[in-house]
């Protein structure tokens, strides 16, 4: 499970690297925390509003003992605010 890594600059110097277990592989797993922060990257990314993001977060935290669990279906969609 190597990850490699490439990096190209703007000055055209490239960096490489690799690990044997990349962040988020079963032998080197995310936290709920380090997780939560990467998805907050991509909504942010994307321009999801800040309080839907949190809802998801909050859901999924809970979601081991959540008793329904479409409510999670509604915050992702597109339309959820």
């Amino acid at each position: 499970m190597t990850s490699l890594l490439k990096l190209t600059l703007k000055d055209g110097r490239v960096i490489t690297g690799q690990a044997a277990f990349g962040k988020g592989s079963p032998a080197n797993p995310m936290t709920f925390d380090e997780a939560a922060t990467k998805f907050r990257g991509c909504a942010e990314y994307v321009d999801w509003p800040q309080d839907k993001t949190d809802k998801i977060i909050a859901f999924v935290r809970t979601l081991e003992t959540a008793a329904d669990i479409s409510a999670l279906s509604s915050l992702l969609s597109a339309n959820a605010g």
